[in-house]
């Protein structure tokens, strides 16, 4: 993400989620009356392994987004794994 996205990322998290840095799990406790969880697989399987139960989770996932979102703006972010226990700045970017 360019400079000026990131920053912008970043000043909107802090606008919504003041009480947590940007890490998606970290949402459920400080926002539990608003934090949901949707189940892609039957079940609550966790990962899809064949190119039908793919095909099942994009279908959901097209679903939750279309009534979400429909008309609307809207960021998509990726996790980032890593070894250690780093946590992403909450701080604005500049550059």
């Amino acid at each position: 993400m360019s400079g000026d996205g990131q920053a912008d990322l970043t000043e909107l998290w802090q606008q919504r989620w003041p009480s947590c840095p940007p890490v998606g799990y970290k949402l459920r406790d400080p926002y539990r009356n608003v934090w949901v969880r949707f189940h892609s697989l039957p079940e609550s399987k966790q990962y899809a392994e064949d190119e039908s139960e793919y095909t099942v989770v994009l279908e959901r996932y097209n679903t939750v987004l279309d009534e979400l979102f429909a008309g609307a703006d809207v960021y998509v972010i990726t996790p980032l794994w890593t070894t250690g226990a780093e946590v992403p700045s909450s701080q604005a970017v500049t550059g």
